[in-house]
């Protein structure tokens, strides 16, 4: 037997064919199987893949941000910046960063430059400036070392630090002209650093330094949360953020399911992508698993329809069998059959295609169909239709369709529509359903005018999650994210709804929680964010039944509330809410604590007059009031609060836009010994005429110009007037005493510049005093001593002034290299007649003479004052009395009278 024939037979076979059929078509699901298990594998990937590629545009965005930021900053700077401007410039661009970012200078040096750098910025004012040389392979070798940073770390001195580089960065940083980024020796600093001009005949350069891992957090701390994912972040193979931070998954140990490579000028960070299926595998979710279930049951399926296909076959066949027997004797009745009804076929046709396309169209579609009557009641109604309002079985006769109608109003509309017979617009109703509750949906229709009848042919759709969508929008529209309370504008609203009624009176409260920046900076803004959600539930708890809160945003809410709600006082309710923001709050096993300030806003309506911002603002107003007064309070707005805020601002504004020299002026106070009689020296005084404001008080503007920044260009300017006026009589030997604020001394510019103005000048710091009041030194010890010290060195001399009226020590009086006292003008008033003023007097100079003090008394208007005065051995005086504060020229009259005195 041939081969042919063979293959032929077997295939006869019923058994060997059944066996192949079998066989193929578990192959075939075996190929299906791994078609979609690549398949969705690939989808996998891809998703991954577009998730990373998300996560990279992020990181390229911040990265791009920080580039934009530095040449920005480049761009402010000259080529060679002062102190003032390098620091006014960092201050005015990294305020609004988010992350902690330090403007840095560096200089490029080997050890061999060490010694000509510090003697460098010593000489220009940083006394204390010490290169930090770090371990280097080579005394060769080259490392950049930070001269000015701003802000300087907490911890201390940024300055001298040193990180060192190898020869190809300082090539490509300087020979290229290009941002480069530089890692320093603990791995958590990065400089993002663009070169500048030589200065000093060294290569210079500014960066911006920052942690690499605080930025990232910044942009995926939030990784897994949101996508349950996990995120690893490589800089040259080292992790330097790891979205499992506690290292829960041992990610290290995985294989990422992608990863990709981002540029970081110069450094090239990985990003490893580790998907939800990676991190928590499940049997039960496996895809491998599920598809080999499938082809073992589709294969045991197939196997089995081949089986019942087989016996039906069978059947099929001894059927077929006496169906061609009967079929032959009944062919011959149903041709006859066929020829009379093809008349009666051809008639009803059109009639059964037309009705069989309109219930097609009635019965299958997802859309609720139905048909009304005159009076409105359901006639007919497709299954959608059932389904959505009433069950399958339940009939529909006599059913109104205002029976389903929830909505008063749609109801009566409806109601008109069926009366009048009038077309309408599309209508969104609430139904009343039998198997869903409640839904909303959708009717549109119209009404059809017959001869015999009237009808109304309609249909409804479903747009219930379309309604709970749009309610989800407006109501993450209205709130909070973090907190779930109302945001800011929507918070605004409620206020203008609330100007508008009568008749009523509302409290509108502004709270700052103190000190939540303290925990945000340290704890971290997890730690920040549990704290804003804890109050918020506290506040809710307390006042949720009767007020509406909201988060205005940071650390600031506000509460809007009807008087007439109230049943008990007002400040009750205040202080229960600042005990309620006093209670601990509990972070990882440690409880930490804060407190509040409240301004309180009352207004009473109809307020139409006043803004929601105004009435906002003012409560503001008067938060910060609360705050100036020891915090953990609360304050009531007044119109007085509102004026001196407006004065502040205004005084504020006019010191930016200040003509120094056009405005400003200073008088001399003369001062005496010898019972008034020989001149001694000058207080200079500082007076300024706006052209706005007209006279300004220094009481009043110069703790303004200290909180706006402008103290020491004041300073500086008072200085340089007082220092013109004794070069044109350096002849005299009188003194020049000028008042100084604290943060003139520890201002590091400020310094420099006095030390370089008597550098090459023929005055002498002996001839000037330089006065600090008792209450601000001894606020400021800790930080005046320094420098205090050095001006003491240099020869400057050092008054207390209006001694007696601060809280001093007399052992700090060791501490502080002091020259002499002032005695307030209150402690001189009634020295004449009284006691008691006499002995105070006295017992201050017996204090200055056991400490080797002079004892200046100021506020003289009375000779009998000066008479007490002088019995009690003070040495010198100023007043009224003797003269009042003198213009530039009737002091050089003064000094003049004094030198012909002397000469005569």
């Amino acid at each position: 037997m041939s081969i042919v024939t063979r293959v032929i037979s077997f295939l006869r076979s019923p058994l060997q064919s059944g066996t192949i059929y079998c066989g193929l078509f578990i192959c075939l699901m075996a190929y299906v199987g791994a078609v979609v298990n690549e398949y969705y594998h690939k989808q996998e990937a891809q998703s991954a893949d577009l998730q990373l590629v998300q996560y990279e545009y992020q990181l390229n965005s911040k990265l791009d941000q920080l580039g934009h930021l530095i040449y920005a900053i480049d761009a402010f700077l000259p080529a060679t910046s002062t102190q003032s401007l390098f620091h006014q410039v960092a201050h005015s661009q990294l305020s609004n960063s988010e992350l902690p970012i330090s403007l840095e200078v560096y200089h490029a040096i080997t050890t061999s430059d060490v010694a000509q750098l510090e003697k460098l910025y010593q000489e220009s004012g940083s006394f204390d400036f010490r290169v930090q040389i770090p371990e280097l392979d080579s005394p060769e070798d080259s490392f950049f070392t930070i001269v000015n940073a701003a802000p300087l770390a907490d911890y201390g001195h940024t300055l001298g630090e040193s990180c060192v580089t190898k020869a190809t960065f300082n090539q490509t940083l300087f020979d290229s002209q290009t941002l480069q980024t530089l890692s320093w020796e603990d791995g958590n600093k990065w400089s993002l650093i663009l070169p500048r001009p030589q200065e000093f005949g060294l290569q210079t350069a500014i960066g911006l330094s920052f942690e690499l891992s605080l930025l990232l957090e910044g942009l995926f701390g939030q990784v897994y949360q949101n996508t349950q994912q996990h995120l690893r972040v490589l800089a040259d193979k080292r992790v330097v953020f790891n979205s499992d931070w506690q290292d829960a998954y041992r990610l290290a140990e995985l294989v990422p399911k992608v990863s990709r490579a981002v540029d970081f000028y110069g450094h090239t960070l990985t990003l490893q992508l580790y998907t939800k299926k990676q991190l928590n595998p499940n049997l039960l979710t496996s895809r491998q698993l599920i598809i080999i279930g499938f082809v073992f049951v589709a294969s045991i399926c197939g196997i089995l329809v081949w089986l019942q296909l087989r016996a039906l076959a069978n059947r099929n066949q001894t059927i077929n069998n006496l169906v061609i027997e009967r079929t032959a004797s009944l062919d011959q009745a149903n041709q006859k059959i066929l020829r009379e009804s093809d008349k009666r076929l051809q008639a009803l046709q059109q009639q059964v295609v037309a009705e069989r396309k309109y219930k097609s169209l009635f019965v299958n579609s997802r859309e609720g169909l139905f048909v009304l009557n005159h009076r409105g009641q359901i006639i007919e109604a497709n299954p959608a239709f059932k389904q959505l309002l009433m069950g399958e079985a339940t009939p529909i006769d006599k059913l109104l369709l205002e029976d389903f109608i929830l909505d008063e109003e749609v109801k009566v509309l409806w109601q008109q529509v069926v009366s009048d017979k009038q077309q309408h617009k599309e209508l969104d109703w609430l139904a009343r359903s039998e198997q869903h509750g409640t839904i909303w949906l959708r009717q549109s229709g119209h009404w059809l005018h017959h001869p015999d009848a009237v009808l109304y042919e309609g249909r409804i759709t479903d747009i219930t999650q379309d309604k709970l969508f749009n309610e989800q929008l407006k109501y993450k529209a209205r709130h909070d994210n973090l907190t779930d309370l109302l945001n800011r504008l929507a918070f605004l609203k409620l206020v203008d709804e609330a100007r508008e009624s009568r008749g009523k009176t509302f409290i509108l409260l502004y709270i700052d929680l103190d000190r939540f920046k303290l925990i945000n900076d340290t704890l971290g803004h997890l730690a920040g964010d549990k704290l804003l959600v804890e109050f918020a539930g506290r506040m809710q708890l307390l006042l949720g039944s009767f007020a509406d809160i909201a988060r205005l945003g940071g650390d600031e809410f506000a509460v809007l509330f009807d008087l007439e709600n109230l049943d008990r006082p007002l400040e009750g309710i205040l202080e229960d809410m600042l005990s309620e923001i006093r209670k601990p709050f509990t972070y990882k096993q440690h409880t930490h604590s804060v407190s509040g300030s409240i301004g309180v806003r009352t207004f009473t309506t109809p307020c139409t007059n006043v803004k929601a911002e105004k009435l906002l603002h003012d409560a503001d107003i008067a938060m910060y009031e609360a705050k100036k007064r020891g915090k953990n309070a609360f304050h009531i707005y007044t119109r007085d609060i509102a004026c001196q805020a407006a004065r502040k601002i205004e005084i504020e504004r006019a010191l930016q836009d200040i003509n120094l020299d056009q405005e400003l002026a200073l008088n001399f106070q003369p001062i005496f010994c010898q019972h008034g009689k020989v001149l001694k020296g000058f207080e200079a005084l500082l007076r300024w005429q706006s052209p706005n404001l007209g006279f300004v008080s220094p009481a009043e503007f110069i703790p303004i110009a200290e909180e706006c920044a402008k103290i020491t260009m004041l300073g500086q300017w008072v200085f340089a007037k007082a220092m013109s006026f004794m070069k044109r009589h350096s002849d005299s030997a009188i003194f020049m005493s000028v008042n100084v604020s604290p943060l003139q001394l520890q201002s590091p510019q400020f310094m420099a510049w006095l030390t370089q103005q008597f550098t090459h000048s023929a005055l002498q710091p002996e001839q000037f005093k330089i006065e600090l009041t008792e209450s601000a030194m001894m606020a400021t010890e800790d930080n005046l001593i320094e420098p205090l010290e050095v001006l003491h060195e240099q020869g400057f001399g050092i008054y207390i002034d209006d001694f007696g009226t601060g809280y001093s020590s007399l052992a700090r009086l060791n501490h502080l290299p002091v020259d002499g006292l002032k005695i307030d003008r209150a402690f001189i008033e009634g020295i004449e007649s009284g006691e008691k003023p006499r002995q105070l007097i006295e017992a201050i100079c017996a204090i200055a003479k056991s400490f080797n003090l002079v004892v200046t008394a100021e506020g003289i208007e009375q000779p009998e004052q000066l008479d007490v005065l002088m019995q009690l051995h003070c040495q010198q005086t100023q007043g009224y009395y003797m003269s009042r504060p003198l213009n530039i020229d009737d002091a050089s009259s003064l000094c003049a009278q004094q030198r012909l005195a002397i000469v005569s």
